[in-house]
């Protein structure tokens, strides 16, 4: 009788389970739970696992797998449940198990390759991917394989694969968006956007395709069509926060300020379960803006800022800008307390050191240290801390030596680098479309190019490209290295571009000061300035954003002169005076950063 009972039990779970409703399937399952049927626990793994209960549900496929270990499929949940959880090792362990007993499994092979992939173990996701592409017809591990090398910057490698998948494989689609991903960054932008529209024709319910249509346009200063296709995207998803910050950003570069943050208002109005995530993306846009009245009133007004590591940030801030450096210390500890990030423990230790408090900014900076050595940001606090307490150290992080100049070289082909950089000048003007700078950046009173600048397909992007690495490795050379050192050890380590863009101040233009967290060295070469014996576009280094006592003077100014390369680590503060400009003239640069390349 118990039996027959069980078994409708299984059925009519089974069912609840493919309807989506995990709950009322394990409140019939609970029943039989302390039965010895596989089936019984393999169930309630299903239901725990769909709900993301990940203990539970890998208790119980456990429990499924020990009274019938002949079945793989169970063992294939429980890697998911461990893989989706982030724990890595065990997930792997038991997709290795099943790949012993099943070499030739598909799905495993696919999900080692993967979970390798999510990890960045290259070699051994690239590894079972072409162990995968051998018996493969589907064009699954092709696209596979093109991630992998994307994930790398290996982008013309990673076009070669997703141009290799048939057109009529089920990942098709997703592969051309990648393509279209490649070409992006390439700043291809007319490919990009071919395999965009592509992919928007055939799945007109997907968002991404539209987004990164308007990503290339707007890059591409084509701002209309750019807000055309951002305003799509937020007809597919009315609340994705992703999408409303790239259309605002829009707004805010075009000088289209009533339109600001008209999205996002409107989306609160109808949003229902995801207005949280709304105000959050409201506030920090207001932030970003300078407009910090309307960003207290909106944190405020809330009803979670005490609950929310965004909004504590923000408060904080908020604070500092009145010289509350005691609350903003402690919005930003309540933040740590709530999400602890690397970034934000760094911006806990500003406030620390603007209140003297160098015990507990060091150790918030060495916590940071110790699982991101190379953290720019960390480094970059690091040393107004030295600076403060031990010159010596101050001295060895930030010789000024450091600071290196040199004159762009005459690419070849050129008899001279004014006629060079005359035709690069010509080409950057025509590029500078934006009114306004980037809600985010450093400058004031100017225009930015963003993106992978030296990435563009244009001949003399390209030539400036070659040029400046050229002259930064000869430069580099003046330099030793020192294996503890946090920039010195790396000067023989491999290199990639990881930023370019290009500047371009009005009057009274300048640069507050910072630094760049997604560089080693960075690199400025100087393509229009200001030609008189002023302090007009100096550009400082070390002088901190910091109230006093500890706005600490520059250890070292640079007066910028046409044709010059300033390089200099990344972690070093810099800012620049405010250029004085006459009717016409304006300040021009195209900076860099160069990173470590790293396994």
């Amino acid at each position: 009788m118990q039996t027959n009972e069980m078994n409708t039990t299984l059925k009519n779970a089974l069912n609840h389970i493919q309807a989506n409703q995990p709950s009322q399937a394990l409140f019939m399952l609970e029943k039989f739970a302390h039965s010895n049927h596989p089936d019984i626990h393999y169930l309630i793994g299903i239901c725990h696992k769909a709900q993301e209960n990940w203990p539970l549900a890998i208790s119980s496929l456990s429990t499924a797998y020990k009274l019938s270990p002949q079945k793989s499929e169970i063992l294939s949940h429980i890697a998911k449940c461990y893989w989706l959880s982030a724990q890595y090792t065990q997930a792997e362990a038991h997709y290795l198990q099943i790949a012993s007993n099943q070499p030739t499994h598909q799905e495993t092979i696919k999900n080692l390759a993967l979970l390798y992939l999510e990890q960045n173990k290259f070699s051994a996701a690239e590894k079972w991917a072409m162990k995968g592409q051998g018996a493969d017809r589907s064009g699954q591990f092709t696209k596979i394989l093109g991630d992998i090398h994307k994930a790398q910057d290996n982008l013309n490698e990673a076009i070669k694969c997703y141009l290799a998948v048939p057109q009529d494989a089920p990942v098709a689609f997703r592969a051309i968006h990648n393509l279209g991903l490649c070409y992006k960054l390439q700043t291809k932008f007319e490919l990009a956007i071919q395999c965009f529209q592509f992919v928007h024709t055939h799945a007109p319910e997907q968002y991404e395709p539209l987004y990164n249509l308007g990503d290339c346009y707007f890059a591409n200063g084509q701002f209309q069509l750019a807000q055309q296709a951002y305003q799509h995207a937020l007809k597919v998803t009315p609340y994705n926060t992703t999408v409303h910050k790239a259309l605002n950003e829009l707004y805010w570069q075009n000088g289209q300020h009533e339109l600001f943050a008209i999205s996002i208002k409107e989306a609160l109005y109808t949003a229902t379960d995801n207005k949280r995530e709304l105000k959050e993306c409201l506030a920090e846009l207001y932030w970003n803006t300078n407009q910090y009245q309307a960003c207290k009133a909106c944190i405020t007004n809330s009803g979670f800022a005490s609950s929310s590591s965004l909004m504590q940030t923000l408060l904080g801030r908020l604070a500092a800008k009145e010289e509350r450096f005691d609350d903003a210390f402690q919005h930003l500890d309540n933040a740590n307390k709530i999400t602890p990030e690397h970034d934000r423990l760094c911006e806990q230790a500003k406030f620390a050191l603007q209140l003297g408090n160098f015990d507990v900014a060091n150790q918030l900076l060495l916590n940071v240290l110790k699982q991101r050595p190379d953290s720019q940001l960390a480094l970059a606090w690091l040393s107004v801390l030295y600076r403060a307490t031990d010159e010596q150290k101050h001295q060895h992080l930030c010789d000024p030596n450091f600071v290196l100049t040199t004159t762009l070289s005459a690419p070849k082909g050129y008899d001279s680098n004014e006629t060079f950089l005359q035709e690069l000048e010509a080409c950057l003007i025509a590029l500078h479309q934006g009114k306004q700078a980037p809600s985010e950046q450093t400058l004031v009173n100017g225009s930015q190019i963003s993106g992978g600048l030296l990435n563009r397909d244009i001949d003399i992007i390209a030539k400036t490209k070659t040029q400046l690495l050229a002259d930064v490795d000869r430069c580099l050379n003046q330099l030793s290295a020192e294996q503890d050192h946090p920039f010195l050890a790396h000067l023989h380590s491999e290199r990639k571009i990881t930023g370019s863009w290009s500047v371009k101040l009005s009057e009274q233009g300048f640069h507050v000061s910072h630094i760049h967290p997604a560089g080693w060295i960075s690199v400025v070469l100087y393509i229009n300035t200001p030609e008189d014996d002023s302090n007009s576009g100096l550009i400082e280094f070390g002088r901190p954003p910091l109230a006093p006592p500890y706005d600490f003077p520059p250890f070292k100014s640079v007066k910028p002169r046409r044709g010059q390369i300033v390089i200099f680590p990344s972690y070093f503060w810099h800012g620049t005076q405010p250029f004085q400009a006459t009717d016409s003239s304006y300040r021009m640069t195209l900076p860099l950063d160069i990173g470590i390349l790293k396994n």
